[in-house]
C-alpha cells in the first residue's frame, strides 16, 4: 500500500512539474527594453504611497537622498512594479524600495547596491523571494529577509563591502540621470539569460520568452519540494554570514 502511495505521489508531482513548465513557457514574457515612468507619490495607490512614505525618512536618516518614484510597468505577467529610488552621494551607494503588485497580493522589499571600478557589484536586500535563475556573474547578492529596518540592513551592506571588496572605488552616476543605473540592470536581464540558455528574444523584438530548458529549470526551482530545500539552505547560509558580521560589531543583528 505504501508503495502504491509513493508511486501515485511521484506521478502527481511529475505531472505538476510538466504542467508547470508548459504554463511558464507559454506565459512568461520580459520586456527587452525598460522604460520606467517617473510618477509622484500622489499618483500611487494609497496603500503603496503609505509604504513608500514609511521607508523614506528611515533611508534619509542614513544620508540617502530621494531621487523619485518610478512605475516600471508589467515586468512579469500580471505583476506591476513600482520603485522608490535613493542615492547616498557621499559613498555612491544606491537604494531602492521595490513594490510588486499582483492581483490579490502586494509585496515589497528594500535593497542597497554599490558598483565598483573593478566591475563588481554588491547588493544587499531583504527580499524573501529567491530568484529562479542564477545571479549575474559579476554581482554578489546577499539576502537577509529577517532584517526589516533600513539602518540595520545598510550597516550589513557596508560591512559586507569592507569584508569582500575592501578599498575598492565605488562608481557614481551622473547627477540627474541616476535612474539609468537601474535601467541598465533591467535591460541586461534578457540578454544575460539568453546567453545562459534560459531565454530567447521573441519575434516581436520587444520581449524575451523562456526556452524549454529555462522553463523547466525555473518551474523545478519554484515548486515543492525543491523550493523548500532552497529556502532552508539559503537562510542557513545568510544566518552564518550575519553571525560573522556580528563579531565585527553589528549589534542590531543579534535577533538573527
Amino acid at each position: 500500500m505504501l508503495d502504491t502511495f509513493l508511486l501515485d505521489a511521484t506521478a502527481i508531482l511529475g505531472l505538476l512539474h510538466v504542467t508547470g513548465t508548459i504554463a511558464l513557457h507559454r506565459t512568461f514574457r520580459f520586456p527587452a527594453h525598460c522604460q520606467p515612468q517617473a510618477i509622484s507619490q500622489q499618483e500611487l495607490a494609497p496603500e503603496l504611497a503609505d509604504r513608500l512614505l514609511s521607508i523614506r525618512p528611515q533611508l534619509e536618516a542614513v544620508r540617502f537622498e530621494f531621487l523619485g518614484c518610478y512605475d516600471f510597468g508589467e515586468l512579469a505577467p500580471y505583476t506591476r512594479r513600482f520603485v522608490g529610488y535613493f542615492c547616498n552621494r557621499d559613498t555612491h551607494d544606491f537604494a531602492n524600495f521595490t513594490i510588486s503588485r499582483a492581483p490579490g497580493a502586494t509585496d515589497s522589499y528594500f535593497e542597497f547596491s554599490t558598483s565598483f571600478s573593478t566591475g563588481l557589484t554588491l547588493e544587499t536586500n531583504n527580499n524573501e523571494v529567491l530568484p529562479l535563475t542564477p545571479d549575474a556573474h559579476r554581482t554578489q547578492v546577499f539576502r537577509f529577509s529577517e532584517v526589516q529596518q533600513p539602518r540595520e540592513l545598510y550597516q550589513v551592506h557596508r560591512q559586507l563591502i569592507e569584508k569582500h571588496i575592501p578599498g575598492a572605488w565605488a562608481m557614481p552616476e551622473e547627477e540627474g540621470k541616476e535612474i539609468l543605473r537601474l535601467i541598465r540592470t533591467f535591460d541586461n536581464y534578457g540578454p544575460r539569460h539568453a546567453q545562459m540558455g534560459y531565454m530567447k528574444l521573441l519575434r516581436d523584438g520587444d520581449h524575451y520568452g523562456l526556452t524549454w530548458r529555462g522553463a523547466a529549470l525555473m518551474a523545478w526551482r519554484g515548486m515543492w519540494p525543491t523550493v523548500m530545500f532552497r529556502h532552508f539552505f539559503a537562510r542557513r547560509e545568510m544566518r552564518d554570514k550575519l553571525r560573522s558580521l556580528e563579531v565585527r560589531g553589528v549589534a542590531a543583528l543579534q535577533k538573527a
